[in-house]
């Protein structure tokens, strides 16, 4: 994130097949991620939700929006990845 390195674990605490997946990360960063599956127009609909807490004291408030501009870029470059994975193989 923004050149930083932060340590931490994360586990699956949802799953439920071809719907939800939920992750929650613990350490330098907390966050919850959530990846939502649905049927849409003879494909997938693929939605992408994060929920993080930025360590601000460490990085202050400048920083704050830069790092969450740059995630939700950083989001959409995944999801457009995916995308293009996923078509590639039909």
């Amino acid at each position: 994130m923004a050149g930083m390195r932060f340590k931490g674990t994360g586990a699956d605490i949802e799953y439920v097949p071809n719907q939800r997946i939920v992750t929650k990360n613990k350490g330098g960063i907390e966050r919850i991620i959530t990846c939502m599956f649905q049927p849409e127009a003879g494909g997938t609909k693929v939605t992408l939700e994060t929920e993080y807490s930025l360590p601000i004291p460490l990085l202050g408030k400048l920083a704050e929006a830069f790092i969450v501009k740059a995630n939700e870029h950083e989001t959409e470059l995944v999801l457009a990845n995916l995308k293009a994975r996923m078509e590639a193989e039909d």
